[in-house]
């Protein structure tokens, strides 16, 4: 069987696909899950009805990325200290939307990209990911 067969037959016995979980959000943010939480609304921007907002529900958010109520809750809250998203409820019942601040989210990465390797310049977060990995561990395995 070829590799692309058989991630079908997986995907297939799994019955849901694959999410994008971009590792640099992660480390920017200092949290994995708030990177996965900001990794899927990224996905969905741009795909709602509202221009700049999302509708997730806590149990749609919790089936797509595995996160609790309360991972969610911490998430979003380490996302709004950097002022990276907007969250209201709306609607009748209110349900939660979320916008997106993408200029945001490119300055905050960028001042991130800049205190890792300020001689660097210009420098992009997986170019920064790849040199954390050539720098290898401490003594201490870290």
């Amino acid at each position: 069987m070829a590799k692309n067969e058989n991630q079908k037959l997986i995907l297939e016995i799994l019955g849901t696909r694959p999410i994008a979980f971009n590792p640099s959000l992660a480390h920017a943010l200092g949290s994995a899950k708030a990177g996965l939480f900001l990794s899927q609304l990224l996905f969905w921007w741009g795909k709602g009805r509202k221009t700049g907002w999302i509708y997730k529900t806590i149990n749609q958010v919790e089936e797509e990325t595995c996160l609790s109520r309360r991972e969610q809750e911490t998430a979003i809250k380490l996302c709004k200290k950097y002022d990276l998203i907007e969250m209201r409820l709306m609607g009748i019942p209110a349900k939660r939307h979320f916008n997106i601040k993408i200029q945001m989210i490119i300055k905050f990465l960028e001042e991130y990209a800049d205190k890792k390797h300020p001689e660097e310049g210009n420098i992009s977060l997986s170019k920064i990911d790849k040199l954390a990995c050539l720098k290898g561990f401490d003594k201490l395995g870290r």
